[in-house]
């Protein structure tokens, strides 16, 4: 309990440096008079977006776990997928957990294991960012100063010193002695195991759900339909890419600031990296990331790039919490009539 707490608090903490960053120059009475001027119409589309993008993500996730069940209920991967977003939202990496539970729990199925396939998603998606991140480099990459204009001097300067790497190396070796200092515990813990039986009980137990996880990883071998799976995730990405690039509209920025597709993939591209960074909900990294990138690429005014972040992100937020009671309600019913555990 007391290590969540630390952790949320220091996610918390870390949304909060990054909003004062993303805000720091702008006042705030001008972002709130430009953000009364939007076409709040494109925010249908962009809730369409945002739901087509969670339901293939659950239909990409079916793929990876079909061969334990068939038959999954749509309704209950959807919901799952969205309770995970929506628990994102009061912690870090909370929807890892959370979403697994609740698909295990309504079908039966291995939470371990479902870790496991979460954190095999996660990977995946981490492959098809670097990839996107090499498609976009004519934009960023080829020019130092503006990759120091967007995530700041300090971090680029960081990466770019070759005295770094000397840094880098006694990362390693401390992690090689962390490993090595684990591998022992684990090991006395085995040896402890076979004096106590209830010691003994909480290893098997342990041991068994290792087990599971490392299953869950290693499902990727058995999905049997490879293309639909690389097609779910391309698909994925142009739904963000495209709620990305429908408040584009509602700002005008497409006419004014000529932005279009490719300028959506560059900002999905680096928002990303921001929503990966451990603070709830992509809050304040988010923000700090899509602003830099607009007024460093595109020169879109500050004020524009941080009322069109606040917009965004509000409007994901929103439409996470009221879209699944909706979604957890119609999977409730489902489960009644099928005779299934109600979560």
């Amino acid at each position: 309990m007391l290590k969540r707490f630390l952790k949320i608090s220091l996610a918390l903490i870390l949304g909060a440096v990054f909003l004062w960053l993303a805000f720091r120059n702008v006042r705030l009475q001008e972002v709130w008079d430009y953000t009364k001027n939007i076409q709040f119409g494109w925010i249908l589309p962009f809730a369409i977006a945002a739901f087509c993008s969670h339901v293939f993500r659950a239909e990409r996730w079916r793929l990876l776990i079909e061969h334990d069940k068939k038959g999954l209920d749509s309704s209950t991967l959807i919901s799952g997928v969205l309770v995970g977003y929506l628990m994102n939202l009061v912690g870090p990496r909370l929807g890892e957990v959370s979403r697994p539970m609740y698909v295990a729990k309504k079908e039966g199925l291995s939470t371990s294991k479902l870790i496991g396939t979460i954190v095999l998603e996660r990977i995946v998606d981490v492959v098809v960012m670097f990839f996107l991140m090499a498609v976009v480099s004519v934009y960023i990459i080829a020019d130092l100063a503006l990759l120091k204009q967007i995530f700041g001097d300090d971090t680029i300067n960081f990466l770019t010193n070759e005295s770094s790497l000397l840094t880098y190396g006694w990362t390693i070796l401390l992690l090689g002695i962390v490993a090595f200092i684990g591998y022992l515990l684990i090991r006395a813990i085995i040896y402890l195991g076979r004096k106590s039986p209830l010691l003994q009980g909480w290893i098997d137990r342990a041991r068994d759900a290792l087990v599971m996880f490392k299953d869950g990883i290693l499902s990727a071998r058995k999905v049997e339909r490879w293309w639909l799976f690389m097609l779910y995730t391309a698909l994925i990405w142009f739904c963000y890419t495209l709620m990305t690039y429908i408040p584009f509209w509602m700002f005008d920025m497409q006419e004014v600031y000529r932005l279009d597709m490719l300028d959506a993939l560059v900002i999905t591209v680096i928002s990303a990296i921001g929503i990966a960074i451990p603070s709830p909900g992509g809050l304040g990294t988010y923000h700090y990331f899509v602003k830099q990138s607009l007024l460093v690429l595109f020169a879109v005014p500050a004020v524009t790039g941080i009322a069109y972040a606040t917009v965004t992100h509000a409007s994901m937020v929103i439409f996470v919490a009221c879209i699944t009671p909706i979604v957890l309600f119609i999977d409730k019913l489902r489960s009644t009539k099928a005779g299934k555990p109600v979560v």
